[in-house]
C-alpha cells in the first residue's frame, strides 16, 4: 500500500508541475473515485454487529470517549500549537483526530493475536457516531480556520458513511446468499484492493491540482510531519497506558489501541476533498505514511506486551474462545 502511495503521489506532483492546470480539470473524476473508494471498504462491515457493542457498553464508552473527545482535542491543541499560521494544513490535523478508526484495524488486531471481533463493533458503531460527531467537532475546532458549512456536512458525511454501508450490506448479503460464506470469504480480499485504486487516484489528482505550490515549499513536509507524529505517539502511547492503568486483558488492549489509533483515511480523505483545499488533502496524503509506520511499530511491540500482559492481567476463557473463533472463521 505504502509504495503504491507514494507513487501516486510523486507522480501527481511530477505531471501536475510539468502540465500546471491539469489536476484543476481532472477534478471532474473525484465524485466517481470516492465511491470506488468507499462503497468496497463497507462491503465487508456488517451494521449489525452494533447490537454487540450493548454486551460491553462500559468498554465501548471508553472507546467512544477516546474517538470522539480525546482524539479530536489533541489534534486541535497540535494544530493550534503548531499549525496556526497555515489554516489548511491545522484543519487536515484536526480533521484526522475527528475523523473514526477503519476496518483495517480488524486485520491489525488479528495479526496481534487481540480482540478481532470486538473491533468489527468499534469500527461499525464509531461509523454510525461519526455521522452526527464529524459535522460538530468540524465546525467547533475546524471552523475557527476556515468557514464550515455544518449542514451541508452533515449531509455529505450521511452520503459518504451510512448510504454506502447500506449498500455494502446489501451487497454483501447478496454475494453471501449467491455464492455461499467460504466463497464470500474468499472474494472479500479484493475489496480494499478495489478501494485502494479509488484513493490512489484522489491522492494523485490532488497533487496534481497542488503540485506547484507543494514543489515551491518542501518545507511543508517537515512541518506536517512534525504534528502528526506527535498525535500518534501520543494517541498510542495514551491507549496502552490507559488500558494497563484501567487493567483491560491483553485482547481487549490490542482492539482498544487500534480502534482508537488507526483512523479511517477515506473519510477524512472524502472530506477533505470535498470541503476543502488541495493542501488540507496533502495532509491527508502523509497521513497514511506515518499512521501505517505507527501500526506497524505497536504490532511488532504486541509480544512483549503480551508476555507483560500475561503476567499482570491475565486474558479470560471467553476472550481466548473469541480470538480463536475469529481466526478459524477467518
Amino acid at each position: 500500500m505504502i509504495k503504491f502511495l507514494l507513487l501516486a503521489i510523486i507522480l501527481g506532483l511530477i505531471i501536475g508541475y510539468v502540465f500546471p492546470g491539469l489536476g484543476q480539470e481532472m477534478q471532474f473524476f473525484y465524485p466517481i473515485s470516492l465511491f470506488i473508494m468507499l462503497y468496497p471498504m463497507m462491503i465487508g462491515i456488517e451494521i449489525n454487529e452494533v447490537k454487540e457493542a450493548t454486551r460491553r457498553i462500559g468498554f465501548m464508552s471508553v472507546v467512544m470517549l477516546f474517538n470522539y473527545l480525546v482524539s479530536p482535542l489533541l489534534g486541535a491543541f497540535l494544530a493550534k500549537l503548531f499549525l496556526t499560521d497555515y489554516p489548511d494544513f491545522a484543519v487536515g490535523l484536526i480533521l484526522t483526530g475527528v475523523v473514526p478508526c477503519a476496518g483495517m484495524i480488524v486485520a491489525w488486531t488479528g495479526l496481534a493475536k487481540g480482540n478481532a471481533p470486538m473491533t468489527l463493533v468499534i469500527t461499525v458503531v464509531s461509523l454510525l457516531a461519526g455521522i452526527f460527531l464529524i459535522p460538530f467537532w468540524m465546525l467547533n475546532l475546524a471552523g475557527t480556520y476556515v468557514p464550515i458549512d455544518v449542514f451541508k456536512m452533515f449531509k455529505t458525511i450521511f452520503l459518504t458513511i451510512l448510504l454506502p454501508l447500506i449498500l455494502g450490506n446489501i451487497t454483501r448479503v447478496w454475494l453471501v446468499k449467491k455464492l455461499g460464506s467460504q466463497r464470500f470469504v474468499e472474494l472479500k480480499g479484493i475489496f480494499p484492493g478495489i478501494s485502494a485504486i479509488g484513493m490512489y487516484s484522489v491522492f494523485f489528482i490532488s497533487m496534481c491540482a497542488e503540485s506547484v505550490t507543494l514543489v515551491s515549499h518542501p518545507e511543508y513536509l517537515f512541518r506536517i510531519s512534525v504534528p502528526l507524529v506527535i498525535f500518534y505517539t501520543l494517541l498510542f502511547s495514551g491507549s496502552v497506558l490507559y488500558a494497563r492503568l484501567a487493567k483491560i486483558s491483553y485482547p481487549d488492549m490490542v482492539a482498544f489501541t487500534y480502534g482508537v489509533s488507526g483512523k479511517n483515511i477515506s473519510i477524512a480523505l472524502a472530506l477533505a476533498v470535498m470541503f476543502f483545499s488541495p493542501l488540507t488533502v496533502m495532509i491527508i496524503a502523509i497521513k497514511p505514511l506515518i499512521q501505517v509506520t505507527f501500526m506497524a511499530g505497536f504490532y511488532r511491540l504486541t509480544p512483549i506486551l503480551n508476555g507483560y500482559w500475561e503476567k499482570k492481567i491475565p486474558t479470560t476463557k471467553e476472550e481466548n474462545n473469541e480470538s480463536l473463533n475469529y481466526h478459524r472463521l477467518s
